[in-house]
C-alpha cells in the first residue's frame, strides 16, 4: 500500500466537514479537486484500484489520477523530502 503525501495545508478545509466519499464520516480532508475524503479512504481507494489512470509528475507516479501525493518540494538537492 502506498501512503499519500499530503502535506499542503491546501488538503485541509478550514470551513468545515463534510461526508467522505468513501466512507460517510465527517472529514475536513479534501483531495487535489477538492472531493471530502480521508486521507485513508483515498489510500484505500487506490490499492483496490490499481489500474486507474495514474498521476505523474516529472516522471514519478505520484498514485491514481483521482487521489495521489503532492509533487516533492525542491527543498533539497535530489528534490525529495
Amino acid at each position: 500500500m502506498a501512503l499519500l503525501n499530503w502535506r499542503s495545508s491546501s488538503h485541509f478545509d478550514h470551513s468545515g466537514d463534510c461526508p467522505c466519499t468513501q466512507c460517510g464520516r465527517p472529514t475536513p480532508m479534501r483531495s487535489h479537486t477538492g472531493e471530502p475524503v480521508h486521507k485513508v479512504c483515498a489510500e484505500d481507494w487506490n490499492d483496490r484500484n490499481p489500474n486507474s489512470p495514474r498521476h505523474e509528475h516529472e516522471g514519478r507516479d505520484l498514485g491514481t489520477a483521482r487521489f495521489h501525493s503532492d509533487p516533492p518540494s525542491k527543498n533539497r538537492k535530489d528534490g525529495a523530502r
